[in-house]
């Protein structure tokens, strides 16, 4: 047995790492090796710099046989020929600005390659060194592996995604891919057809956003991807794809492939936090808002963008003195970019006195005297009623359009 990761080939212009590396699994199927289960796909720190859309990497387990030198020269060739080569390939189109990195090694890499990278800034020459130092991995870049090149970064992604194991919690998708004459052109996915999918297939999952009524499944980039329908299980997700094909309003795909995945899965937060406001809110142009908190050690400051919707308005509505939980990215400011957000306890917003039993308005008749009824004359004890948030211990997140790959909706339930 032998794992094999790819990351890195597309960019803002096009291209795609999961058809890239479908065509790899393709070819080696050809060459008569088994893929062993569903292949991986994986995303990682949302903050990764240049990184491309989403920022996924993908990885197998590959059947060799007695030894994996054969396997290492059929990736050795495919990779030259993808990437390396003159001639252009008229399945992969590969910007400039991609960094491809494939990956072999015979066992998986450290699991904490993944957690690490999930959670934070992995140097690519710190990973070139980590792989390096393994005798059996081997990995392959458009330079040819020089070490400092910026067009290693790949390899971050592509052996994290080998070090992912999703014990605790994954998910899955039904990766669909466009024929080469559709790519670029409007996507015929209707939101209807995927609302019935929705109710027809419970167990799929931020198939679209009920708000706006949009689909979620179908990229809006130019890439070769035609849709991806997530799934807590992995036969639903592909009996999805084929009830949808079934239907002569959705675009033809051309091939389809099930992942395994740690989206939703909220692998980039590492706990839920708490602390009390101790700052005005800060509103910039365009609605973003923040403002600081203590959690019981240090100062923090919270980040609640426009499109956070509910976050953003609770966020708002917070003052000095409010109990706060939050689950959130620290970004490479320090700020903490909110994912969810919940007031626990709330300062006190309005006073107002208590009503009478008859119903009338106690009001006080003087400094030190009791509250007295006008409309009945009965007293009672000097008090104010005071009045907080009605939203109290109650999660908000954004809309689901507006979620992080990686984010796990309030409703889902981990696996683990």
């Amino acid at each position: 047995m032998a794992w094999i990761g790819l990351d890195d080939t597309d960019s803002v212009d096009g291209g795609c790492t999961t058809w890239d590396f479908h065509l790899l699994l393709t070819h080696l199927e050809e060459c008569d090796f088994t893929v062993i289960g569903h292949p991986n796909l994986v995303r990682l720190w949302p903050f990764a710099p240049e990184r491309t859309r989403g920022n996924a990497a993908l990885s197998a387990e590959v059947q060799t046989g007695s030894s994996p030198n054969g396997l290492i020269d059929i990736l050795d060739d495919w990779f030259r020929n993808q990437y390396n080569s003159i001639k252009s390939s008229q399945t992969s189109v590969i910007s400039e600005s991609a960094s491809p990195v494939l990956v072999f090694n015979e066992t998986r890499f450290p699991e904490e390659w993944y957690w690490n990278a999930v959670r934070g800034y992995i140097n690519p020459s710190d990973r070139v060194n980590e792989v390096s130092s393994i005798s059996s991995a081997r990995f392959w870049s458009k330079d040819g592996g020089q070490e400092l090149s910026h067009l290693t970064r790949g390899l971050v992604g592509a052996s994290s995604a080998i070090a992912w194991r999703g014990e605790n919690d994954w998910t899955w998708e039904a990766t669909a891919w466009r024929t080469a004459d559709n790519i670029g052109s409007f996507r015929k996915v209707p939101s209807m057809l995927v609302g019935e999918m929705s109710d027809k297939f419970p167990k799929t999952i931020l198939n679209r956003d009920p708000n706006a009524g949009d689909t979620l499944i179908a990229p809006r980039t130019p890439c070769p991807v035609l849709y991806g329908i997530r799934s807590e299980d992995s036969s639903v997700a592909e009996q999805a794809h084929n009830w949808l094909q079934s239907n002569e309003d959705v675009e033809k795909a051309f091939a389809m492939r099930v992942h395994r995945s740690n989206q939703a899965t909220d692998d980039h937060i590492q706990n839920i936090c708490s602390g009390m406001v101790i700052s005005k809110v800060r509103e910039v142009k365009g609605g973003h808002a923040s403002l600081g908190v203590f959690d019981g050690k240090k100062h923090c400051t919270l980040v609640a963008f426009k499109q956070g919707g509910e976050v953003n308005r609770l966020l708002k509505s917070l003052v000095v003195g409010d109990l706060v939980k939050w689950r959130g990215l620290i970004s490479p400011n320090s700020e903490i970019h909110l994912e969810s957000l919940m007031c626990s306890d709330g300062v006190p917003r309005q006073l107002s006195r208590p009503n009478c039993q008859c119903g009338g308005k106690l009001y006080r008749q003087g400094i030190g005297q009791p509250l007295r009824c006008e409309q009945c004359g009965n007293t009672g004890v000097s008090v104010w009623l005071s009045t907080g948030f009605e939203s109290i211990n109650q999660w908000v997140e954004p809309l689901s359009s507006n979620r992080r790959h990686l984010a796990k909706p309030l409703s889902r339930q981990a696996k683990g």
